[in-house]
């Protein structure tokens, strides 16, 4: 019988991708910072450095359970493969339902029919990178012992995640390092460390909110900081690859400080086994497929929310909290939907299965007799 896990970790799923609704907020949002209004600025990137704390957080999450696997479960994969065609094909249908209207081009045709293979999700793919190697991973953390292993992981951080955050310079040499699998096979590596060493590990809840709380402040800092830079002309925070996305993204070793803090912390919370977080839990990645659709950001973000126009008011960090919530609540619901359509379709085929059974075990003794 399989045990129910407890809701701990899942409520830390469902906190985990409304950071990443979030941030999206920000990232999407078209927002032009003038330099004139440093504070304003910095409050508005806010909600920018809860985007990767929420990625690297559902990282360490199967990191946890996945580390002590020893081989590779065929069926999660092929169920997220399924979930990730199905909401790129049935949003494909929705804008050529809608006559494409500037919603597709021939890059975003083959981007959504063949999703995994374009990284048109980057975090699934990876993901599934990720996954596919974790039995490999596995054997690497198993043969380590603990004095090995901090050596290991700070060689790891310092050259994929210092050096990077600093310089700029992937030492990996990978165009995309902050946002593919070498990023999460770092996250990977430190989920494990918690896993095996895990009652080393032992930290009251008061000592790691207050220490998450003082990472995002100094996170915050950093943001005045580049601001002040840009007002003065030294930098360009609004150039092509966003300077300030430097210090928040999947390998800042700020962001890796915040989640392993976050993730400890809920960790070491007590919640029993709720259906209903649960339940919710169970969605989270179809949020973040479906609020990442390239058509759905189109639709959303130049047709839907044109938040940009609320850049000047003092309100705006609650304004893109509000969006947060609509977006995610919305996807959370269209999902919620697909679920519960799924689950009837099958209770119908098997109730016809049973049905057909019954008719031929009936139509055998009516046979005999």
């Amino acid at each position: 019988m399989k045990k129910d896990r407890k809701s701990n970790i899942e409520l830390l799923r469902i906190v985990s991708m409304f950071m990443i609704v979030f941030s999206h907020v920000t990232w999407e949002g078209r927002f032009s910072y003038p330099k004139s209004n440093i504070p304003h600025n910095t409050i508005i990137q806010f909600p920018w450095l809860f985007g990767q704390i929420g990625v690297i957080v559902f990282t360490l999450i199967s990191a946890y359970f996945l580390s002590k696997k020893k081989e590779v479960n065929v069926k999660s994969i092929s169920k997220l493969a399924k979930i990730t065609w199905f909401w790129s094909i049935l949003a494909l249908m929705v804008a050529i339902t809608m006559g494409g209207d500037g919603l597709l081009n021939l890059k975003i045709i083959i981007n959504l029919l063949f999703p995994i293979l374009r990284g048109t999700y980057w975090y699934v793919t990876a993901y599934i990178a990720m996954y596919l190697l974790m039995p490999y991973l596995n054997i690497v953390i198993d043969k380590l012992n603990k004095r090995n292993y901090i050596i290991f992981l700070t060689l790891l951080l310092v050259i994929c995640s210092v050096i990077p955050t600093f310089t700029g310079v992937t030492a990996l040499d990978s165009a995309n390092n902050s946002g593919s699998v070498y990023s999460l096979i770092v996250i990977y590596f430190i989920g494990g460390f918690i896993r095996k060493f895990e009652n080393d590990l032992v930290y009251s809840n008061k000592k790691l909110i207050g220490l998450f709380i003082i990472s995002i402040i100094i996170s915050t800092i950093i943001l005045y900081l580049l601001n002040f830079l840009n007002s003065r002309g030294i930098i360009d925070i609004n150039s092509t690859n966003k300077l300030y996305g430097r210090f928040a993204k999947t390998n800042s070793i700020f962001q890796i400080i915040s989640s392993t803090l976050l993730f400890l912390f809920f960790k070491n919370i007590n919640i029993n086994y709720s259906k209903v977080i649960n339940y919710i839990a169970g969605s989270m990645i179809s949020v973040y497929i479906i609020h990442t659709n390239p058509v759905v950001m189109n639709i959303l973000w130049n047709k839907i929310i044109r938040i940009n126009i609320y850049e000047r008011s003092q309100y705006i960090l609650f304004i893109e909290l509000v969006v947060a919530a609509g977006v995610f609540c919305s996807s959370l619901i269209l999902d919620i939907l697909r679920r519960e359509i799924l689950d009837f379709c099958k209770k119908k085929v098997v109730l016809r299965k049973h049905q057909m059974t019954d008719n031929a075990i009936f139509d055998r003794r009516k046979k005999v007799a």
